[in-house]
């Protein structure tokens, strides 16, 4: 998740709460940059379009008779947003308790790799990379980047000309370029950071030329009905079942985005025009579509939980990481407490996802002893869990 900056104190008003959602969102934007150069031409093997929507669902808004419906929250995929994040699951020793990367993925990346006996710059540089990933954990920050990226051109080209001006702003020639490279100076603020971004981003573009590209295209052609089904699930089910929320939360539009690397934590941050982008796993079958929608729960109420931690932890337990763990801890309880509200069959099959995802499967518990493991695996303040309810019932009320 893309966590928001703290929140203030005391328990915020329902257009409060949407305000600061809202600016969490255009805090991390920028406008699209001008005078870019010419971005060179994808390899031939990429997708034609590379954060390219599913067919038009059926939930639409904005729709007039003879015109296309305009989708408020479309489900796509996205290539170059997986290239990137692939590039990092490759790179990342995962133990967090829930799962930034799908379970097994680098094993299973590793595995096809080596049938194909490949080897590209990302394997020849994978220990220097990880090593210095490892000790500057703040560099996982980068994985939010291609999300304002319409394509694999632009993400590169913008990194590119980050590198050539070394990171200094005022050499960009542009205001507006200069804030669309802003996070990557955040990120990489020293020498040595941008030569590491530089070595992953060479890295990155040649394991996207000789193999993720094409293997990413024959995914999404293989999981064909998979889409068609997480699409139908959400558009005609559960997207208006969250619509309240939603509307509560300033986020009436945004992109639901299935992607193959990410495990149970997802991810979110700001896309183009400053709308949210959420990332949840792409499910393997037709049979785990509504997981999807799972995960979009667990996601779409990072905002509240972290200025609810923000509001009830100490500046001790901030940089002890204590703070932190609440907020993954928070998230996982948040999005059963929203899926109580507005999908209740599906709180059970939450529970038994995240406790799955946690390395801790759950199939045979069911009713107080599921929600028992469920509590115990993923432990919240009460303090916390009762001011989580209050802003849910906040948003939801629209008071």
């Amino acid at each position: 998740m893309r966590q928001p900056d703290d929140a203030g104190r005391g328990r915020a008003p329902m257009a409060v709460i949407a305000i600061g959602i809202a600016a969490w969102i255009a805090a991390c934007a920028a406008p699209v940059p001008v005078g870019l150069p010419a971005p060179e031409r994808a390899p031939s093997t990429a997708p034609s379009t590379p954060s390219s929507p599913v067919r038009p669902g059926m939930a639409a808004s904005g729709a007039t008779s003879g015109m296309a419906p305009v989708l408020r929250w479309p489900v796509r995929t996205a290539e170059h947003m997986d290239a990137w994040l692939h590039a990092f699951a490759m790179l990342t020793n995962d133990t967090a308790t829930v799962p930034l990367f799908r379970r097994g993925y680098r094993d299973s990346l590793t595995v096809r790799r080596n049938q194909l006996t490949l080897f590209t710059a990302l394997d020849s540089n994978r220990q220097v990379l990880a090593t210095r990933l490892a000790a500057s954990p703040g560099y996982r920050d980068a994985q939010f980047f291609p999300l304002e990226m319409a394509s694999w051109e632009v993400l590169r080209s913008l990194t590119e000309r980050f590198l050539a001006v070394d990171g200094d702003l005022k050499r960009a020639g542009d205001r507006e370029l200069a804030a669309r490279l802003a996070p990557l100076a955040t990120i990489f603020p020293t020498a040595a950071d941008r030569d590491w971004l530089r070595l992953f981003l060479r890295s990155v573009t040649d394991e996207r030329l000789r193999f993720y590209a094409e293997t990413h295209s024959r995914l999404v052609r293989s999981r064909a009905a998979v889409v068609t089904a997480v699409d139908s699930l959400w558009q005609r089910v559960y997207r208006p079942r969250f619509d309240r929320f939603l509307t509560g939360a300033g986020l009436r539009t945004g992109s639901l985005v299935l992607s193959a690397p990410l495990g149970g934590e997802g991810r979110s941050g700001a896309g183009r025009d400053k709308q949210l982008v959420v990332l949840v796993p792409f499910p393997q079958r037709v049979e785990e579509a509504h997981e999807a929608i799972l995960v979009f729960a667990h996601e779409i109420t990072a905002a509240l939980v972290t200025a609810i931690v923000a509001d009830n932890s100490s500046p001790a337990e901030r940089r002890s990481g204590a703070a932190e763990r609440a907020v993954t801890m928070g998230q996982v309880r948040a999005g059963a407490l929203l899926l109580e509200r507005i999908a209740p069959e599906l709180v059970t099959p939450y529970q038994r996802y995240y406790l799955a995802q946690s390395g801790r499967p759950a199939v045979t518990l069911d009713g107080a002893a599921l929600r028992m493991a469920f509590q115990t695996r993923f432990p919240f303040a009460p303090t916390m869990h009762d001011a989580l309810q209050r802003q849910l019932d906040l948003v939801l009320g629209g008071i």
